[in-house]
Parts: C-alpha cells; structure tokens; sequence
C-alpha cells in the first residue's frame, strides 16, 4: 500500500471536516492565544499566580466574546468549539471555562426563567463568575442521596440552606476557593414539611469585596496532580437564607401563595432535570480533550520529524520519525484521534440539535463519547511524553501537563467506568423494549470469510461484537438472577467486564460508523486520507480485541495472522504524510509553545539549550498580566 503526494486542498478539507464548525471563531480564538504573551507557559510559580494565570486567560477569551452563555439559545456548537481551542493551550482555563459558561451559566439559563436572566450578562464578562454546587463528599455519583438540605420558610418567604454533616460538603468545586461569587446549590428542597426533591438553588457565596457570605465557609482544596490554576474548593451551609426568586424555576415553582407545583412529577425526574446539564458538560469535557490531545500529537510529530539520530550510516543523520518504532506508537493514535474527533462531531451535532424523542440516544452518546475521548487523550499524552524520551519528561515540553489534565477529563462529570455502566444499562433496557434497532448483518454466519482489509468489513466486525456481548450480558443476566441473585448482585458484583466491554463496543461502532459516513462524503485525495485513517482506527481496535474474535469464530486464523503485517503496511503507507495531517489537526503551530515542537519562543529545541533558562520559557513570569480585578 502506497499513498501518493496529496494536493493541499485534500489536506484543507480533512481540517475543515475535523474542525466541523465555527471555523472563523476557532481561527481568532487561536490567534488571540498566539498573541497575547498571557496564554505562553510558565512552571515554577507559586499556587496563588497559577490561579491568577488561569483567570486571566479566561478574562481574554471572555474580552473577546469567543463564547456567551446566550450561545445555548442561538450556537450550542460553540461553546464546544472554544472549549476545544482553551483545551490545546491549558486545562485550567478550559476547566474554568467549562464550569462557568456550561455549567454555572448553561444551568442558570436553562433552568432559570426570565427573573434570572439579570445574571447573564455577568457571566459572559466574568463580573459574576459562578460554580456548580452539585457534588458532595459522600456522595457522588449517587448524587440523587446528597444530604444538603433547602427548606422554604413561608412566612420570609426564604429557602434556608444548610449542609448538615461532614459528608454533606459540597465538593471539588470549581472556581469556588478563591473566584466565584455565586454558586448554583442543588438541595433536597423542602415545602412544608414535604421533600420535593433536589432543586436548584442560585446562592450568593461572596460579596463584592470577596468576603465569604453570611453562613457561608468557603475551604480551599490545594494543590492536585495538574490543573492547579482551578481553585477547587468546599463549600458549607449553615442557615444560609436566599429568597424564593433563587429558585430556578422553568420546571418547579413556589407560587406567591406558597404553593408548589411541579410539570416533572417524581423527585427522580426533577434531579435528573436540574442536573441536565451535565450532559452537555461532558461534551465540553470531551471537546477540550480533544484539543489537549491534538496538542500532543502535533508535539510529539514536530520533534520526531527534527530530533535526528543513528542512521544506516551510523550517523545522528535520520529523524526518529522514519523508524518502524516511532511509526508504530505514533500513527495508532493519530488514526484513533481523528475516528474519535468525528464521534464527538457527531455526538455534539445530535446533542444541539435533537428532537424531542431524541433524548435516550443523546444521553447515551453523551456518556459514551467522554470517556472514549479522555481515555484517548490520556494514552496519547503518555505515549507521546515516552517516544519523546527525556525531553517529553520536562514541563516545558507539556506532556506532564496534558497527562494530568487528561485525569481530570475522566474523573470530571461522571466516572468514565460509572459512564460506561449507564450507556450499557440503558442500551440493554431500549434493545428489549424496541426502542432501539440495532444494525442487522445479514451475512454474518461468513465473517470467517470477510477481508478484514475492507473498512466495511470491518464495521460488521464491530456491530456483531457489540450484539455478541449484549446477548452474553442479557442471557448471563437472566440466568444468575433466575437461579436467586438480584439485578443489584449481578450488576455490580458479577458482571461488570461485559457491561464495561458493551458499552465500549457501542461507542466504537458508533465512532466507525461515523467515520465511513463521512468519507463517503469527501472526494479525491481527502476521501483516500480518511478512508487509510479509518482502516487504521478500525485495525487497532481489532487488534485490541483480537483473542475475544477469534474465540467467538468472527476472525478466521488466517485473517488473525495477516492483522499485524496489515497494520504495519498502512502505517508506513501515512507516515510520509504524518506532519500534514497532524497540521489538519488544526492545532496552530504558534500555542504549541513546546521547545520540542520547534515553535515560538524559543524556536527549536537547540535553541532553547543554549541559556541557562531553569526550563521556562520567559525570564519574567509575570508577563502578560493585568491588574487583578480581585
């Protein structure tokens, strides 16, 4: 298998796909962190400037009107667009980002009426910067338990807010230690004696001097793994009073005779309203891994292509890039990013523009794409900083950084195991109601004979591995619950490598699908760059589940053994053509920032070594800032 040269309008195109939407919006996003010296890295710096680093970078991109909270109402798709952009130069203020415009701002619009929307203009200039009191400690993701209680006085017409215990803190609460005046609190609410269920309730945290509210304490969390330019924080309530407007109340009212009334009508559907916007939040947080992802790989390519050593002559006169070893590790995941930046494209598409019916699908997209996508970033940042040797083991090659954040983006709104129970739970119970179709295979009694060499073939691969383990997991079930366990023994004690191992299978064909939907989409030299992408993305996850085909007779031996010959000729039928689709990222090489990367400032690798420079790349690090408004 050979690729020929490609125009540079095949390489414009693939970008153009990749990036989706909000081209223009991405480019001047970019070009702000290119230029302005706030967004360039700095390392050895004090916990209170890394703070004040990630806020002020967020006060940029918030001057500049990339995003708005009214983007919910007339853009959705860009929100996920400047997330992405914030998550290639720093996770801190991608973190930030995500909490007050999706979060704070997305719940308060959301689910707030029109006496709410005073907030809003606020929100997008950061003069009212929020948080999103949901988590507690003793109860994540059972948040549904939390113990935080809003009880309504009718005579003050008040709601009383209290965290009655240890385990009812509010917890790892973004922005809240040290920015945030307002916090969207989710309690169980309480009128007249009687739980409603949990609500969301907009508190006042901090007074406009900063001081912490009456009845609030406010704790600071410290220092974490990565991403220590977001003030984590925790959060108590002791009689905290805010009046009955506070509620936000498109779906749950107190009328001005004190009267509840509700259209969602059980205390489950009410959480699961008020915290709706977790969904969106996990495509934020997919969005901006994506962005830390393409971040690495665009490192990681630039100096494989300049770091040269030994050569057939024994010279230092071969870039790293041409070796078998570097193509194996890096290319893999080039394919596995661009299958997965068309998934999330297609997952945000379905989530912005769904039909009423819509919503099982798009909550198990939702929860099925984040953790394909930070997984991802995580192997990739960690394979990258190793190919890169000692040189990715320094901060100011960014790795680290990336590595951390990627932690974050699977730990953050919602577990990703936790996330691939749901999916799987919930694809199980819409197969059996009819709810949902999957694909069928006509054929699939010759899958022994398919060439795994056809994408196609390969699609069919995915669909029946995914019905297989659905049908192990149904009959599996079935059995053990017949024979006296309870759903809750077989769920959780006994059946979780099928659960997790479905859902996984679910979103992969999904990302497959969607990837073959596309290139029949594109022509010419793009259409064969994304069709020996997807064969690759296709192949590895074949490879990875090899043992499981092969028992189960989908691949024949003789197919099993032509998998790693195969794999290895499409990866050096790309590897000519690495850095340019790499470019098509759409990373601009300007916020890669790493000396690795041979980019601004330092320009190269070698450069940057020849001063004594303690591994930072400005002599000053308080470059850039402005006065705090704090």
């Amino acid at each position: 298998m050979s690729l020929n040269p490609f125009s540079d309008e095949a390489f414009a195109s693939l970008s153009h796909l990749l990036a989706f939407d909000n081209h223009a919006t991405r480019k001047a996003c970019l070009d702000l962190m290119a230029t302005d010296p706030i967004f360039i890295p700095r390392y050895n710096i004090p916990l209170e400037l890394e703070r004040e680093l990630a806020l002020q970078r967020l006060q940029r991109i918030a001057d500049c009107g990339f995003l708005s909270v009214f983007d919910f109402e007339k853009n959705p798709l860009n929100v996920f667009a400047v997330h992405e952009m914030a998550g290639m130069v720093d996770g801190s203020t991608a973190t930030k980002m995500t909490v007050q415009w999706n979060l704070f701002g997305g719940t308060v619009i959301k689910l707030g009426t029109e006496r709410h929307r005073y907030l809003l203009p606020g929100i997008d200039t950061l003069e009212n910067i929020g948080c999103f009191a949901l988590t507690e400690l003793g109860y994540g993701n059972n948040a549904i338990e939390m113990e935080t209680t809003a009880v309504f006085d009718e005579k003050t017409r008040q709601f009383v807010i209290n965290t009655p215990s240890i385990l009812s803190q509010k917890y790892w609460i973004t922005n809240s230690a040290v920015h945030a005046k307002w916090a969207v609190v989710f309690a169980q609410t309480y009128v007249h004696g009687i739980n409603e269920g949990i609500h969301a309730i907009i508190v006042r945290i901090r007074e406009d001097n900063m001081a912490p509210s009456k009845g609030v304490t406010i704790e600071d969390m410290g220092i974490k793994q990565e991403c220590n330019g977001v003030d984590n924080g925790k959060l108590w309530f002791k009689d905290v009073r805010v009046p009955v407007e506070n509620l936000l109340n498109r779906y749950s009212n107190i009328d001005e005779q004190n009267r509840f009334t509700s259209s969602i009508k059980n205390r489950r559907g009410r959480f699961l309203k008020v915290a709706d916007q977790l969904l969106s939040g996990r495509l934020a947080i997919a969005s901006m891994c994506l962005g830390g992802t393409k971040t690495c790989l665009s490192i990681a390519f630039r100096y494989a292509n300049s770091r040269f050593a030994v050569g057939a002559t024994g010279k230092s006169d071969t870039p790293i890039l041409a070796y078998q070893l570097q193509q194996r590790a890096l290319l893999p995941l080039l394919a596995n990013t661009v299958a997965l930046n068309i998934g999330l494209n297609y997952c945000k598409s379905r989530w912005a523009n769904q039909a009423p019916n819509d919503g099982p699908e798009v909550v198990r997209l939702c929860c099925v794409i984040k953790p394909l996508v930070t997984w991802n970033c995580e192997r990739v940042a960690t394979v990258c900083r190793e190919r890169c040797g000692g040189q990715g083991y320094l901060s100011v090659n960014r790795f680290a950084s990336f590595i951390g954040f990627s932690h974050a983006g699977m730990t953050a709104e919602g577990d990703n195991s936790v996330l691939m129970q749901k999916v799987a739970k919930e694809l199980l119970a819409d197969v059996k109601t009819g709810a949902v179709q999957l694909p069928v295979i006509p054929d699939a009694d010759k899958a022994l004979t398919w060439d795994i060499g056809i994408p196609n073939n390969l699609l069919k691969l995915f669909s029946l591995r995914e019905q297989i383990l659905l049908k192990e997991l149904e009959i599996n079930m079935s059995e053990k619950m017949k024979n006296g366990a309870s759903l809750f023994v077989v769920w959780m004690t006994q059946e979780s490598d099928t659960i997790q191992a479905l859902a996984r299978a679910h979103g992969e064909r999904i990302v497959l699908e969607q990837v073959l939907i596309r290139i029949d989409q594109l022509k010419g030299g793009a259409k064969i760059l994304l069709q020996t992408l997807g064969l690759l993305y296709a192949l590895n996850q074949l490879d990875a589940y090899l043992a499981w085909y092969l028992t189960n007779h989908l691949v024949s031996i003789e197919s099993a053994s032509r998998l790693q010959p195969l794999i290895r000729e499409v990866v050096a039928s790309l590897a000519p053509q690495s850095i340019r689709i790499v470019d098509a990222l759409g990373v601009d090489p300007r916020v890669l920032f790493a000396p690795i990367a041979n980019v601004p400032p330092s320009d190269s690798w070698v450069n940057f070594n020849a001063s004594n420079n303690k591994g930072e790349l400005l002599s000053d690090v308080t470059v850039g800032f402005r006065k705090s408004k704090l």
